[in-house]
Order: structure tokens, then sequence, then C-alpha cells
């Protein structure tokens, strides 16, 4: 059975946490005393609210991340947060395919703005009408009424259309691009806290991969292949090194 998620309630709620964290800039893991339950440093203020969250503290706990340069929560944060905003494959997903918007909801926001600006005027539409041809001052006004007349049309026609429920789950070439957007960040990260890329079939990256996919799609019964997901993700990476040298 697969338990659905939010991915852009995610997103926005990890960009919340890095923009409060109060955390000390330097992690104390491995340089002072660990929580008594361990999972973090005795300065650790990160809240353990997804599945990616308990999987940091568990490499924590094995001691993955003994010497970190900065918290272990805070760096993979700010790079899946920023991975899926900004990334490559995230921009790739976004736009590959048709586009994943609902054109009525769109063009009703538009109307909205528009209906605003007439409102503010304090002319009817009539007035408005009228009082276009007597200079270029009104231009803008006249022109809003035609293009609300414009985007009215064309919500009739769009209401005709079927539109298709958004996909939260990472399905077919789009699903594929957002997995990799998500291991090309944690990889990133998994190097800077622990000076290396992940090696080969590394079963710890693998279930640091798994819990965050599952923080943002939930839970699926199909589960992607990590290890080719971590292959490409690499190759990538270097590959795009080299094309910038």
């Amino acid at each position: 059975m697969n338990q659905r998620a939010d991915p852009q309630f995610v997103v926005n709620r990890l960009t919340e946490r890095l923009l409060k964290d109060k955390s000390p800039a330097q992690c104390m893991l491995g340089r002072g005393p660990l929580r008594r339950r361990g999972r973090s440093c005795s300065e650790c203020t990160a809240p353990r609210e997804f599945d990616l969250d308990r999987a940091i503290g568990q490499l924590i706990d094995v001691g993955m991340f003994k010497r970190a340069p900065a918290c272990p929560y805070r760096v993979i944060t700010s790079h899946l947060a920023a991975g899926l905003i900004l990334g490559p494959e995230a921009f790739r997903a976004k736009t590959s395919g048709r586009d994943r918007v609902n054109p009525s909801i769109e063009i009703n926001k538009a109307l909205k703005h528009i209906a605003a600006v007439i409102r503010a005027s304090g002319l009817s539409r009539d007035d408005i009408g009228a009082l276009s041809v007597k200079g270029s001052r009104w231009k803008g006004l006249w022109r809003l009424v035609s293009a609300e007349l414009a985007l009215k049309d064309a919500l009739e026609s769009f209401a005709q259309l079927q539109v298709p429920e958004i996909r939260r789950s990472p399905r077919g070439k789009r699903g594929s691009l957002q997995i990799q957007a998500v291991t090309r960040a944690l990889a990133s990260a998994w190097r800077i806290l622990t000076g290396r890329f992940p090696a080969k079939d590394n079963v710890r990256f693998h279930d640091l991969l798994s819990a965050a996919v599952a923080s943002l799609f939930g839970h699926s019964i199909r589960v992607p292949n990590w290890e080719a997901a971590t292959r490409t993700a690499l190759q990538r990476m270097k590959r795009d090194a080299t094309d910038r040298t």
C-alpha cells in the first residue's frame, strides 16, 4: 500500500527549519558529549519529524559523522531542499512532459488580480471602454478589460478538458528525475559530512536515500534501485564537474 506524502509541504518545512535553525555553526559530534539518547550532539536543536530525520539520527548513532564539519541535520536538509528547488534534475523534472498545472485555477487567479485593479480605479467596465478613446492614460485599464474577456473565453475552453491529477509518487521519466534530484543532493551532502562520495553498494547511504524519498513521496511497494540511482547521480556530478573545468 502506498502511503502518500506532500512533497511541496516537506520541502517548505525543511526550508522553514533552515531559516529558524539556531544550532551552533560548528557541530560538536566527536568533539563533545552526545545527548543521553544519542542521535545528536549536546548543542543540537534539529527537530525529528520525518523519516529522513530518523535516518540521520541512526547514522549519527553508528558513528558515520563523527568529525562532521557542520551539523548533519543542517547539511543534509539544506542540500536536499536546494537540490529539489534549484538542482538540474529537479528543473528537468518540472519541465518534462505536459505542464503540471491546472489551467482553470491559474486563470481564475489572474482574473481576481485584474478585477482588483479595475475595482481600485473606481470605474465600471463600460466607463473604461468609453474613456479608452480619449487618451493614452486609459489604455492600460482598457487593455485589462480586454484581457479579462479573453481569459474568460479561455477558461470556458479549459473547463471542457479533463485536467489530470498531479502525481506525487515518483513514476515514469519525471519520477526518475525526482529520484535523481534527491540522490544527487544527498551524495553531495554525504561527501561534505564524510569526506568522500558514497562507495559502491553503500547500504547506509541507500537507507538515507530511501528515508528521504519516503519523507517526500510516501512509502511504496515498488522500491527504486538505489545503487543504480546512486551510480547515475555520481556519474552526472563528475561529468558536470569536468564540463566546468
